[in-house]
Formats: C-alpha cells, structure tokens, sequence
C-alpha cells in the first residue's frame, strides 16, 4: 500500500507527523517490485547474472558435505543435491555457483544460486556465518535465513 500511494501521491504515507516518507523500495522501484521485479533495474545484475549449475566453490563444498538438508525460512524440506540440482517444499529447481554478478549484487565472492517455481534468489554466507545462509530474491531484494543442516 505505501507503494501505491508513493506512486499516486507523490510522497510516502504520512507517518503521524504530517511529513510524507520515501517507502523502502522507492529508489529500486518502488510500485514496479510488485510486477515480479521486471521495473527494477537494480535486480538486472542479479536475474541476469550466469548461472552455474554443478560447478563448485568454498560455499557449495560446505553444503554438500553436510548433506545438503535446509531450512528456508524456517520452513523444513530444502534439499541441495549434487549436480545442480534443488528440491524445495514448493517444486523442484536448480542451485550452483552465480557468475558475473559481482558487487553489483554482494561485497562476498562466493555467490550462489537457488531458482526455483520461477524466482530467482542470490545465497551468500549469512553474516553470522556457518551454517546461516542468506537468500536475497532477485525480483524484489526479498531476504529470508536459510540453515543448513549439519
């Protein structure tokens, strides 16, 4: 709602102080995020970035030598298997390593991927470390805690 009335008012909701504030997404899109990310060229680095299936790297050597089992979001039933491939409580779809997205995406170099029921989502080590993971959406910056089981 703070998005459709940024975009028909010109200003954010009025807080209680009589000023109108900017929404969180206003400088990434604002009312577009809710258009699956397709206005939001902040996400473009992220969706377009190359996406390597099976390849390995620090990040993805740690998942699999845990056995790949996770938590998204507290929700039970993520599986990370070899060669790519990802089975989630929502459907099946593919994981591995993010090439090319760089900075534009995260300061951490050991990007990965999980798209899946036709989101995509940048993985990061979480900045509480192992076996925290990050997970931002590529469409909207949605973030959510992904756990590894170990």
């Amino acid at each position: 709602m703070e998005d459709v009335f940024e975009r028909y008012h010109g200003l954010g909701p009025d807080l209680g102080n009589g000023v109108g504030k900017p929404t969180k997404r206003s400088a990434n899109g604002g009312l577009y995020a809710w258009h699956w990310g397709v206005g939001l060229t902040a996400g473009k680095a992220c969706r377009e970035a190359a996406r390597d299936r099976g390849a390995h790297s620090e990040l993805t050597k740690r998942i699999l030598a845990a056995g790949g089992s996770a938590t998204w979001s507290g929700i039970k039933g993520l599986n990370f298997r070899s060669g790519g491939m990802l089975d989630t409580p929502w459907g099946v779809g593919s994981w591995g390593v993010l090439r090319g997205c760089g900075v534009a995406c995260s300061t951490q170099t050991d990007q990965l991927f999980a798209d899946f029921i036709g989101q995509q989502h940048m993985v990061t080590l979480h900045k509480d470390g192992w076996p925290k993971l990050n997970s931002m959406r590529c469409a909207d910056f949605e973030n959510v805690t992904v756990v590894v089981a170990v």
